[in-house]
């Protein structure tokens, strides 16, 4: 069967399904683009939550600045391509240095290990992780529903659609961590081929002792890896910008082991150039998505390892789309 992108939205609200699906897409056409690329055709499909915590979703025509429903970043072209001269303090400390500074916030002694102190933390920086973690929502029926199940059904649901096509899960800030769990508890058994992971907090401590509750692991050593989904069939691919400050810890592979088929996190920086009205934001989704290491990912995706001769063929003879 086809192959088929199913990508899976982050953190606070968004503007419709519709849309966000379409900034997506024009998003990766423009990363072709950028390369000299052919733009393929191809699928995607968007695990769409943020209704659930927002049901009043965001504008492009609201003008209130003020109104819940103001699009602060909509999609735009990008413009600069980088790199941005290394500035951060993360990128001027060694990795040695970072880990003992993680072990510091983290470790067997570290604050985040008291679950009074990673759950106040999780209310007071992500609402929305707060919310999935520990809170209800009402679903299309009006009932209450455990939050982290009404949310992973969104995944679930187009995984269980589309098994019989090789699929892509693309994920961006916290649905990175949604379709982790999805893939690991929920629909372990439907074939993935290819995971990509961008602005990731699979890294950051609370995420890390969050998934270790939920597996029952218990007091673990911290040298202790969990588990890559064990459908995850040809590679995991994470990419972080360095800026991007929900990547506290940017190198997955140190907490995560192979799965039976060989697959574990391989970590890549990149550069995100996403800016709106003079403001960079590093974290945003359409910034990752356009950048030359994704767009290589995309192009082995569908272009050499699962478009047909007829695909190929068709592809080395078009122009490029400018």
């Amino acid at each position: 069967m086809a192959p088929v992108i199913i990508a899976i939205h982050g953190l606070r609200n968004k503007p419709p399904r519709y849309l966000l699906a379409n900034w997506w897409k024009k998003s990766i056409a423009e990363g072709f683009k950028i390369i000299n690329l052919p733009v393929p055709r191809f699928r995607l499909e968007m695990a769409y939550w943020s209704h659930y915590m927002h049901p009043r979703t965001q504008d492009p025509s609201e003008s209130d600045q003020d109104s819940p429903r103001y699009l602060w970043e909509p999609y735009i072209e990008g413009e600069m391509f980088g790199p941005r001269d290394p500035r951060a303090f993360r990128k001027q400390i060694s990795n040695s240095v970072h880990q003992q500074l993680l072990e510091l916030v983290a470790g067997k002694s570290g604050f985040m290990n008291i679950d009074a102190v990673s759950n106040m933390i999780l209310r007071r920086m992500f609402v929305e992780l707060d919310t999935y973690y520990h809170k209800k929502l009402r679903d299309e029926h009006g009932r209450m529903v455990p939050a982290r199940e009404l949310i992973r059904e969104e995944l679930a649901r187009l995984l269980r659609a589309y098994r019989a096509h090789t699929i892509m899960v693309l994920a961006h800030s916290m649905g990175c961590i949604v379709a982790y769990d999805v893939m690991l508890h929920v629909v372990p058994d439907i074939p993935v081929h290819t995971l990509v992971t961008m602005g990731c907090p699979l890294g950051f401590p609370v995420i890390l002792r969050k998934i270790t509750q939920e597996l029952n692991l218990g007091a673990t050593d911290p040298g202790t890896k969990l588990p890559t989904p064990p459908g995850l069939m040809r590679r995991w691919l994470n990419f972080s910008d360095l800026d991007d400050v929900t990547c506290l810890n940017y190198n997955l592979r140190n907490h995560y082991a192979e799965n039976s088929h060989g697959v574990r996190p391989f970590d890549q920086i990149v550069y995100n150039n996403y800016e709106h009205d003079g403001v960079a934001n590093p974290h945003k989704s359409y910034g990752y998505l356009r950048c030359a290491e994704l767009t290589q990912a995309f192009n082995t995706f569908l272009c050499i390892e699962n478009a047909t001769l007829w695909q190929r063929v068709k592809w080395i003879f078009s122009r490029p789309k400018m």
